[in-house]
């Protein structure tokens, strides 16, 4: 059954787009002449300002309430903004382990750190310093996104796709908001991607454009190392596409983004070791890291995550399966693809292969799959257009109307079926995670314990810690388990008999701080349990001990 498409025309004519219908002949619920979505998309420059100032709204003022405080600092960010001070303060770029230079361990990659670091040396070093530099990437990804969205499908689109992402929370620890309040890498990476693309969109006859967008995927392959697979099957997959349609000039040039985008991110990572020469020491590998967190085979966690994105999330498959077949009806017309065509291409392949790793591969954290959700949005949105004759809710309640009254499938019927499925999911999905957002702690228990530790104890008194986030306050020694024993808790969470070979009392440290992270490590409970530590104070979710002297 032929879906006849509703998206409409990008307003920039000067440049080729997908043909309004698919199937024109059968031509289904157009949206009427003058109707909201053909206003919205025929408007001048000023709806997009608006969209802009009411992103700048929503962004910065739900994040700065509560900006130091919720979410609560954590172990991911906390060896990312231990480098970023470390290296402000004392000129070293890596942590310190007792009081002494140390790799940089398991922190974010450069671009991250250099950004925390940026506004460590502009506003002073803490918390709000650290989340500011976050919500100005989570920004600048939104408003990429619009901006690439509107170019492929129209405005109309492109605001319901970043509607979509922030008014329908999948999961509250990887909502886009909630993320961008970080110090990840997921929002920078977003950000890089979403700016090359519209260097792409922009670059015909533009060479300029072209080199720019090369820089982009170059800085986001250095951001996240983990893009790389999946940009490459989404160049090495439109130029198969494109070399079977006979066009060798787009061939050529996406054969030379790609090589250049990786040396460009060759030539960034030789430029930031030219810059960091002297000031960083070898980082020891972490043997393991890439098997533990991209290629998990243990049958509970790949049922959990096809769970989630099949049942849980299903807008989003089937978004990106529509996007795949109108493009498949659209090359098949045998015209020459238009650079919104190759982009869309791009971009299909791209969170595709993302969203199939995180099903079928990856480690199981839901955070791992905002990149694909992300990138996905604009074909959920292209879909929820379609099916609904360009978000016509007049068109949408006529349908269901009229198959109550004749008990006939028709194509406008089963339509208005779907969108009713899954906005139902949507919904359902939406106020389950709305009740454990609401439970989310929002508590300033790291100023807490580190005052207690910078006054109630000795300057030169050694702490012990798994929980990275004690780094950013802490003024004293500090030791920690090496970076590899993280693969082995891991892989112990994953089901595996894995011994965890650290002991948190080699260093001979002076207080060993458990938090949420010490607690999951687990290297800290069989010291409780045979008495070889006392517990001197507990601070809200933090238990202070002291190594039971003979």
């Amino acid at each position: 059954m032929a879906i006849a498409s509703t998206v409409p025309t990008p307003p920039d004519d000067r440049h080729d787009v997908l043909a309004q219908s698919l199937d024109a002949g059968k031509a289904g619920a157009l949206p009427a002449t003058g109707s909201v979505t053909e206003r919205i998309n025929s408007a001048s420059w000023i709806v997009d300002a608006t969209v802009a100032g009411v992103l700048v709204f929503i962004i910065f003022a739900s994040g700065l309430i509560h900006i130091e405080s919720f979410p609560p600092l954590w172990f991911d960010e906390g060896w990312t903004v231990c480098v970023a001070r470390t290296w402000v303060e004392l000129g070293h770029y890596g942590c310190l382990f007792k009081g002494e230079p140390a790799p940089p361990s398991l922190a974010a990659h450069f671009p991250v750190v250099a950004s925390v670091a940026a506004g460590f040396a502009l506003f002073g070093v803490g918390v709000w310093q650290t989340r500011l530099v976050g919500l100005l990437f989570t920004f600048a990804a939104f408003l990429l996104l619009y901006a690439v969205t509107r170019r492929l499908y129209g405005r109309s689109i492109a605001m319901a796709g970043v509607a979509l992402l922030i008014l329908v929370p999948l999961k509250w620890s990887i909502h886009p908001l909630y993320i961008g309040r970080q110090v990840l890498g997921e929002m920078p990476l977003l950000c890089f991607l979403l700016a090359g693309f519209l260097c792409v969109l922009k670059s015909t006859n533009r060479p300029l454009w072209q080199v720019a967008a090369v820089g982009c995927w170059a800085l986001a392959w250095m951001t996240k190392t983990q893009v790389a697979p999946f940009l490459l099957v989404s160049v090495a997959g439109t130029m198969a596409i494109m070399s079977l349609r006979g066009d060798w000039p787009l061939v050529g040039r996406l054969a030379v983004a790609v090589l250049g985008s990786w040396g460009g991110c060759r030539l960034l990572i030789a430029a930031k070791d030219w810059l960091l020469a002297g000031h960083i020491l070898p980082h020891p590998p972490v043997t393991g890291m890439t098997e533990a967190i991209a290629l998990v085979f243990v049958p509970s966690i790949r049922l959990e995550t096809m769970q989630y994105l099949f049942v849980f999330w299903p807008e989003y498959p089937f978004g990106l399966a529509y996007a795949a077949w109108r493009v498949r009806r659209a090359l098949g017309s045998g015209c020459k693809a238009s650079i919104e065509q190759t982009v869309q291409i791009m971009l299909l392949l791209l969170a595709g292969s993302w969203l199939a790793w995180f099903a079928f591969l990856c480690a199981g954290e839901p955070r791992y799959a905002l990149p694909g959700l992300f990138l996905a949005a604009p074909f959920t949105a292209a879909l929820l257009c379609d099916l609904t004759g360009g978000f016509n809710v007049s068109f949408l309640a006529s349908s269901l109307t009229g198959l109550l009254r004749s008990r006939r499938l028709t194509s406008e019927g089963i339509k208005a079926v779907a969108v009713v499925l899954l906005l139902g999911v949507m919904g359902w999905v939406a106020l389950q995670e709305r009740y454990a957002f609401r439970a989310r702690e929002d508590h300033r228990d790291l100023f807490a314990v580190t005052h207690y530790l910078n006054t109630a104890t000795p300057p030169t008194a050694v702490i012990e810690t798994y929980d990275s986030e004690l780094f950013l306050f802490l003024n004293r020694p500090y030791v920690y388990a090496p970076p590899r024993i993280l693969v082995d808790i891991i892989r112990r969470e994953q089901g595996q008999a894995q011994a965890i070979t650290y002991d948190p009392l080699e260093n001979k440290p002076d207080f060993l701080v458990v938090g949420e992270y010490g607690q999951w490590a687990g290297f800290y409970k069989p010291l409780i349990a045979q008495n070889l530590v006392r517990l001197v104070a507990s601070i809200g979710h933090y238990r202070i001990y002291e190594p039971v002297r003979p």
